[in-house]
């Protein structure tokens, strides 16, 4: 029988935590492999962020971006807004990989806090429009200064990408047996922009009559998250709003939550958490956001068994009072987490 080809996987430490995230990432992966029959990853390692920025004078080099373009699938770990100059890289990567679909998923473990049990929302946001002035024009930016006293800001929207985004919000609600897709806007003020997406929205709706449709207004949607987030199945929105609202959402399950960002051609997997740079270092951070973005990866891969293998145990290790960081308030390090987690995959 002839060998199954292996996934190419590109990781992208990053900054600060980033690469000790990626590294638990990768262990629990192979450990993943091993107990996967048929299941091949082969990693390439590529620098971006502000390392990278000092060494090619890019914090997304040509290198970097080619990696990702040849791999089935991307890791990263975080990249720093704050250390490299304008624009922010990760809009870079979305806007030059057309990453269209911002995808977190939203949902509470056993033995650790949420905000109410058996919260499970998935927020979807497209990413290379909108508001983020970052990437709403072909040339320069969505923000300019007419004089020294005024600030304009534009929000692009287009009706190829409002449907595609739509679209790609049913076909994962009809994939994950989601029944209910709410929109958030807000229609009542930004008439003519959020009217726009809405009644896109409405349109690529009629393909599927099986998913019930509504439309919220997004601040009563971030009030909602917090007294009745049980309401929500599936979360639709446009970029700003849906930047806010998701990590919003994540804060209410620990922000133990991965996130992916899907093109037609690439996919780059990332914790919901920034770089934390001053834990960089210190062995303590947290890695199962980033593992379970491993997780989510090897589904969108098609490989379900080894994504259910690191959910499984992510949820069985937190169930059973261990492998709180000292962000879930307890005193585990990174490696004891990681370690944990490899043996509970190596047990099946």
């Amino acid at each position: 029988m002839s060998r199954m080809p292996a996934y190419r996987i590109a990781l992208l430490g990053g900054d600060g935590v980033g690469p000790e995230v990626v590294g638990a990432a990768q262990a629990v992966l192979e450990a993943v492999a091993q107990a996967v029959e048929g299941l091949r990853l082969e990693f390439s390692e590529y620098q971006v962020g502000h390392q990278a920025y000092q060494e090619f004078g890019n914090a997304l080099p040509e290198a970097a971006m080619e990696g990702i373009r040849r791999a089935d699938a991307t890791l990263l770990g975080a990249m720093s807004t704050g250390l490299v100059p304008p624009p922010s890289p990760m809009g870079v990567l979305r806007r030059e990989l057309d990453l269209y679909a911002d995808v977190r998923p939203i949902r509470s473990f056993p033995g650790v806090w949420s905000l109410k049990e058996n919260i499970d929302i998935v927020v979807v946001r497209e990413n290379t429009e909108g508001f983020l002035a970052d990437r709403n024009l072909y040339q320069g930016y969505g923000e300019f200064m007419p004089t020294g006293d005024v600030v304009v800001s534009l929000r692009v929207l287009t009706r190829a990408n409002c449907a595609r985004i739509a679209r790609f919000a049913f076909e994962y609600a009809r994939r994950h047996s989601r029944r209910k897709v709410t929109v958030a806007h807000k229609a009542n003020v930004l008439r003519y922009g959020c009217g726009f997406f809405l009644d896109v929205v409405k349109e690529v709706a009629r393909d599927y009559g099986e998913i019930v449709l509504e439309d919220e207004y997004v601040d009563s949607v971030a009030n909602n998250l917090i007294t009745r987030p049980e309401t929500y199945d599936l979360l639709l929105t446009t970029n700003m709003f849906g930047d806010i609202i998701s990590d919003e959402a994540a804060a209410l399950v620990s922000s133990l939550v991965p996130t992916a960002n899907i093109g037609e051609g690439c996919a780059v997997f990332r914790p919901v958490h920034e770089a934390l740079l001053k834990q960089a270092g210190k062995g303590t951070a947290n890695p199962i956001p980033t593992v379970l973005s491993g997780a989510m990866m090897l589904e969108h891969l098609g490989e379900r068994r080894g994504a259910q293998l690191i959910e499984d145990a992510v949820r069985d290790l937190l169930a059973g009072g261990r492998g709180r960081t000292p962000d879930l308030g307890g005193a585990a390090t990174t490696l004891e987490v990681t370690d944990a987690l490899c043996q509970r995959i190596g047990r099946g």
